[in-house]
C-alpha cells in the first residue's frame, strides 16, 4: 500500500506540472490572439506556481505579454497593469536568471533590444527638440534595459553622458561616464571628458585619479596630457602645469595645439594679481610667443587668433584702469598710457579681424572688433561691424 500510495503522489506530482505547462500554453494562445487580460492572468497563474516558476519560458511569456499591455492602444488593457514595461522587464530579468543553459538567451535579448530601440527613438526625437533632460532619460532607459542581457550599450551611455552636460547635469554625466569605463569602454574622450567633470566640481583627487587611469590604457596621449595639465592650474599647480607644456613642446615642436595650451597658461598667469609685475609682464610675453607660434604652424587656428587679439585687448584695458586712476597733475603720463593702451588695440586688431573671417558669426569677435574700431575712430568697420552683430542678435 505504500509502495501504490507513493506512485499516486509522483503522478499527480507530472499532472500538476502537465498542468500549469498547459496553463503557460494557453496563455500564449491569449497572446497571440490578443485576449492580454486572459494572458495576464494565465500566465500569473505560472509564476506562482513552484512547477513552473522556475522556467524561464515563463518569465520570457510574462514579459513579452506585459510588453504588450505596455505598447496596445486598447484603454482596457492598459488599465490592467499600473506599470507594465516595468513588469515586462523584470520578467525578463528573471528569464536570465533562470536561463543558465542560454537556451533562451537570444529570444529575450530580442525583446529586449525591441524597447531599448523605443527609449532611443524617445531619445533622439527630445534631442532633436533641444529637449536634453528628455533625451537623457531615454537614453539612459535604453542602456538599462539591454544591461538586463548583460550588455553594455556604449552609444546610449556615450549619448545619455552629452545630454547630461547639455542639461546641466554633472553628476549625471559622471555617472553615465563611470558606467561606461566599469563596462570597459576604453576611449581617450571619455577619460579626458570626466576628469574635466571633476576638475570643475573641484574634486582633486577624483580629476588626476581618472587622468592617471587613462593614462594606462593611452600612454603618451596628447588629449589626457593637456587634461592632466588643465588639473594642474585648476589646483593651483602652476608649476607642474608649465613642466608638462614645456616637456611636451620639446618633443611635439609642430604640434599647435601644445603652443595654444601654453599660450593659455601663460595668458592666465599674466593677469594673476598675486604675481609681481615683472613676472607677469614675462608671463604675457610668452603667451604672446605662445599664440604667435600656434598661428605660424595653423594660420586657420581660431582659438589662438582669438585669444590672441583678446590678450592684448586685456592689456589694453588694464593700462587704460591704471591711467584711470593718475592724479590729475599727471597728464603727461595720462597721456602716454593711453596711447600705449591704442597700440595694443590696433595689435589686436589684426588677429580679431582673422578669427572674425574663420568664424563669421561669433559674437564675441564682433563685440571686441567693435569696442577697438569705437576707440581708435575707424567709422566705416564700426558699422559694418554693427550691421553684423545686429544681424546675428535680431
Amino acid at each position: 500500500m505504500k509502495r501504490i500510495a507513493l506512485m499516486l503522489v509522483m503522478v499527480m506530482a507530472v499532472t500538476a506540472a502537465i498542468g500549469q505547462k498547459n496553463v503557460r500554453q494557453t496563455a500564449s494562445n491569449y497572446l497571440r490572439s490578443n485576449k492580454l487580460d486572459k494572458a495576464m492572468e494565465a500566465i500569473n497563474q505560472c509564476i506562482n506556481d513552484a512547477t513552473t516558476s522556475s522556467d524561464p519560458k515563463t518569465w520570457l511569456l510574462r514579459g513579452n505579454i506585459y510588453m504588450e499591455i505596455a505598447n496596445t492602444t486598447n484603454d482596457a488593457y492598459k488599465a490592467l497593469e499600473a506599470n507594465p514595461l516595468q513588469v515586462a522587464l523584470e520578467s525578463y530579468k528573471k528569464a536570465m536568471e533562470f536561463d543558465t543553459k542560454g537556451e533562451n538567451y537570444e529570444s529575450i535579448v530580442d525583446r529586449l533590444n525591441a524597447q531599448r530601440t523605443v527609449y532611443f527613438n524617445a531619445a533622439v526625437d527630445h534631442y532633436n527638440k533641444s529637449e536634453y533632460k528628455g533625451a537623457m532619460e531615454n537614453f539612459a532607459k535604453g542602456a538599462d534595459v539591454i544591461a538586463i542581457a548583460k550588455v553594455s550599450d556604449t552609444t546610449s551611455l556615450l549619448n545619455a553622458a552629452l545630454c547630461a552636460e547639455l542639461a546641466k547635469e554633472p553628476q549625471l554625466a559622471k555617472q553615465y561616464l563611470n558606467e561606461l569605463i566599469k563596462g570597459g569602454y576604453k576611449s581617450v574622450n571619455v577619460y579626458a571628458k570626466l576628469s574635466d567633470l571633476y576638475r570643475l566640481d573641484k574634486d582633486e583627487e577624483n580629476a588626476f585619479k581618472v587622468i592617471q587611469e587613462g593614462m594606462q590604457v593611452f600612454p603618451n596621449n596628447m588629449e589626457l596630457f593637456l587634461a592632466e595639465t588643465n588639473a594642474y592650474l585648476t589646483f593651483g599647480k602652476t608649476d607642474k602645469a608649465l613642466a608638462n607644456l614645456k616637456a611636451t613642446i620639446e618633443k611635439e615642436k609642430s604640434n599647435p595645439s601644445v603652443f595654444f595650451a601654453l599660450g593659455t597658461v601663460y595668458d592666465q598667469l599674466s593677469n594673476d594679481s598675486a604675481q609681481t609685475a615683472d613676472f607677469r609682464q614675462q608671463c604675457f610675453e610668452n603667451a604672446v610667443n605662445a599664440y604667435k607660434n600656434a598661428l605660424t604652424l595653423t594660420p586657420g587656428y581660431f582659438d589662438a587668433a582669438f585669444n590672441l587679439g583678446a590678450l592684448y585687448v586685456n592689456k589694453a584695458a588694464t593700462i587704460n584702469d591704471e591711467a584711470n586712476k593718475l592724479p590729475l597733475d599727471q597728464a603727461d603720463k595720462f597721456d602716454q598710457m593711453k596711447k600705449q593702451a591704442d597700440g595694443y588695440l590696433e595689435m589686436a586688431t589684426p588677429y580679431l579681424e582673422t578669427a572674425s573671417t574663420l568664424q563669421p558669426n561669433d559674437l564675441s569677435t564682433l563685440v571686441s572688433l567693435k569696442q577697438i574700431y569705437a576707440r581708435t575712430g575707424k567709422a566705416d568697420k564700426l558699422k559694418e561691424v554693427n550691421e553684423k552683430i545686429a544681424k546675428i542678435t535680431q
